[in-house]
C-alpha cells in the first residue's frame, strides 16, 4: 500500500470525454468509469491511470492520441484549481504554485524549475507512470505547461526546446505542434523558455479584482490527497474510488492496492481496522454529502450499491448515531 499514488480526475477528464466523443466509444470503455471523471477533484489510483493510457491508444488505434486531443484543451477550464493557479500576478507565481501544489494534484509526481544562464528548464516527472505510458504522460504535461506559460506570455509564445520521455514514430508532428526542437527518450519532461518571461513586466494579464480562488468546500477537496505511507488515508480513498463500480468488495479494493484479499485483510487487522467498518465509514461520508445536497434516501442507497434501504439505514445509524431521516431533520434544524 505504500506504493499507491493518486491523480485527480481533472487531469484526465477532458481528454477522456473528448476521446469518447471523437471515436464514438461506448460508455465506460476507457478503463476508468465515466462517473469517476464527472467530479474534477476525484482521486484516481495511478495504477488505474496507467490502464487508462493503454486503453486510450488501444481503443483509438492512435499512438498520438494525447497530442491530437489535448492540444485544444484550456487550463482555464480546470475550475477552482485554475482560479487558484492563475490568480498570481506573473508567470513566476504560477510556476511556484504549481511546483508546490502538484503534490495535491498528483501524489508522487513533481515539478521543478531550474535556471541555466538565460534559460529556465521547467521539469515534470511521475515515477509511478509505467514505462510504456511515459510518452503519453509527458506529452500531456508538456502541453499543459506550455499553455500555462502562454496564459501569461501570450499566445505567440513557443518554447525554446521540449524534452520528452519515450519516443514516437511521427516525431515531426510534435516539433510542428510545439514549434521547436523536441528531444526524446529523456528521463523527464522539460519545457525550456527564456528566463525573463517569468517577470511581471512580461505578463500579458490585465489586473483587477478576481473571484475568490477556492471556496471552503473546494479547499477541503484540494487538501485530501493522502501522503506517501499514510495507509489509512490510502484505504479511504481507494474505497471512495471503488464505489464507482458498485458496492465495494474486498477483492476489488485489495487489487487496487496491489495485495491479495488475504494480505489486505491482514494489513487492516494490523492497523486496528476491519473491512466492514472502514467501508461503512467511507460510505456514510459519501451519503452525508449526497443527503446534504437534497438527494433522496432511496437514491443514496441505490447509488452506494445497497440492495435495500433498510441495510443502508442500519449502516448509517451505526456510523452517525442517527438514521438518515433524523440526519436530514438535524441539518434542517441547524440551518
Amino acid at each position: 500500500m505504500r506504493k499507491v499514488r493518486f491523480i485527480r480526475a481533472l487531469g484526465l477528464r477532458n481528454i477522456h470525454f473528448r476521446v469518447m466523443q471523437r471515436y464514438g466509444l461506448p460508455a465506460n470503455s476507457l478503463a476508468i468509469a465515466d462517473s469517476v471523471l464527472m467530479q474534477p477533484m476525484t482521486l484516481i489510483p495511478v495504477s488505474e491511470a496507467n490502464r487508462w493510457y493503454q486503453q486510450l491508444e488501444l481503443q483509438s488505434g492512435n499512438p498520438d492520441i494525447i497530442l491530437d486531443v489535448a492540444a485544444d484543451i484550456r487550463p482555464e477550464d480546470l475550475g477552482a484549481v485554475a482560479r487558484w493557479l492563475f490568480s498570481g500576478i506573473d508567470l513566476a507565481s504560477a510556476i511556484r504554485r504549481l511546483n508546490y501544489g502538484i503534490a495535491s494534484l498528483q501524489s508522487g509526481a513533481y515539478l521543478t524549475a531550474s535556471q541555466s544562464g538565460p534559460i529556465i528548464k521547467w521539469a515534470y516527472q511521475n515515477p509511478f507512470i509505467d514505462v510504456n505510458n511515459k510518452a503519453h504522460d509527458g506529452v500531456r504535461a508538456a502541453i499543459f505547461m506550455c499553455k500555462v506559460i502562454r496564459h501569461y506570455a501570450g499566445e505567440h509564445f513557443t518554447p525554446m526546446r521540449i524534452m520528452l520521455p519515450g519516443s514516437r514514430s511521427n516525431q515531426k508532428k510534435y516539433s510542428d505542434y510545439f514549434g521547436c526542437d523536441v528531444g526524446w527518450n529523456h528521463s523527464k519532461t522539460e519545457v525550456w523558455f527564456p528566463a525573463d518571461l517569468r517577470l511581471a513586466t512580461q505578463s500579458q494579464l490585465i489586473g483587477g479584482k478576481k473571484q475568490l480562488a477556492m471556496s471552503f468546500a473546494e479547499l477541503d477537496e484540494f487538501l485530501n490527497m493522502p501522503e506517501a505511507g499514510d495507509e489509512i488515508k490510502v484505504i479511504y480513498e481507494v474505497l471512495n474510488y471503488s464505489c464507482h463500480y458498485g458496492f465495494p468488495t474486498v477483492e476489488r479494493v485489495s487489487s487496487l492496492v496491489g495485495l491479495s484479499p488475504q494480505q489486505f485483510q491482514r494489513r487492516l487487522h494490523a492497523i486496528g481496522m476491519n473491512f466492514t467498518n472502514v467501508t461503512g465509514y467511507v460510505l456514510s461520508n459519501i451519503a452525508v454529502g449526497l443527503l446534504d445536497k437534497g438527494v433522496s434516501i432511496e437514491e443514496v442507497s441505490q447509488r452506494l450499491g445497497y440492495q435495500n434501504v433498510a441495510s443502508f439505514n442500519r449502516m448509517f445509524k451505526k456510523q452517525r448515531a442517527l438514521t438518515p431521516k433524523q440526519f436530514i431533520k438535524r441539518i434542517e434544524e441547524l440551518r
